[in-house]
């Protein structure tokens, strides 16, 4: 289970940098706003486990409420864990499946509303398995994220962070999906910077099929597997392949 209150516009203006994650001189960019921390304690929740944290001197940040996403004392910052799903990211570059991850995973958390809300997290990975109780909590199907938030370059004229292809096929963009017929955050009002809506995570009309993004979809585990940017009738012949993939769930209230 996880929040939801990264703002879309913090994480658009704030692009991951797949270098390490660690306080350092790379990361001192990100940490010099309360926007960029705010993201940066995202990323430190999706990437590292609950037992670990992340103390980074940041000059001029104001002391925070203790019950922040992060917290600042004295103009020392803490950024603390929750779902581990880099773990080695905490000392070394980040590879390019771990960079899919932790861009799903911020993905999913992004809220439109800028409002807090609990939600269930699920996926492949072992860090996002959840047990009998969670799945009887969060039963509302939201949407699958998945995609590259990583840069490692700047535009060379306006020091705007572009995204960088972890491989030569894989699209700058990031993408979502969401179910129907009940679509929640999933489908934002407007969709905010270097995010692709790739349409229905799956056909839901089976007498008139219609195009779909995500080629399966394990029922018992309440997740999808093989997603796309854009969608397809089975067969996406042109598009990259996903399968570092986020399904959200949210209570039925």
């Amino acid at each position: 289970m996880a929040s939801n209150k990264l703002a879309s516009n913090k994480l658009a203006s704030n692009a991951l940098s797949s270098t390490r994650l660690a306080a350092n001189q790379a990361t001192a960019e990100i940490l010099a706003t309360p926007d960029g921390r705010d993201v940066y304690s995202y990323i430190v929740g999706c990437a590292l486990s609950d037992s670990t944290t992340i103390e980074a001197t940041v000059p001029g940040a104001p002391d925070t409420d203790p019950l922040a996403s992060y917290t600042c004392v004295n103009e020392v910052c803490t950024f603390t864990g929750a779902l581990g799903l880099a773990q080695h990211w905490i000392d070394r570059r980040l590879d390019p499946k771990g960079q899919r991850w932790v861009s799903a995973c911020l993905l999913a958390r992004v809220n439109f509303h800028d409002q807090a809300e609990a939600i269930s997290l699920r996926g492949l990975a072992p860090e996002l398995t959840v047990n009998t109780d969670e799945q009887e909590i969060y039963t509302v199907e939201e949407g699958a994220f998945f995609g590259n938030l990583s840069r490692t370059t700047k535009a060379p004229s306006t020091g705007t962070p572009v995204a960088a292809k972890a491989r030569p096929r894989e699209s700058s963009a990031v993408s979502r999906c969401a179910t129907a017929p009940k679509r929640i955050r999933a489908i934002p009002a407007r969709p905010f910077a270097a995010s692709n809506y790739a349409g229905d995570c799956r056909d839901y009309t089976t007498d008139f099929p219609s195009p779909y993004a995500c080629k399966s979809f394990d029922l018992e585990e309440g997740i999808y597997g093989d997603c796309h940017p854009g969608v397809g009738d089975g067969h996406w012949p042109s598009l990259r392949t996903y399968r570092e993939i986020i399904t959200s769930y949210v209570t039925a209230e």
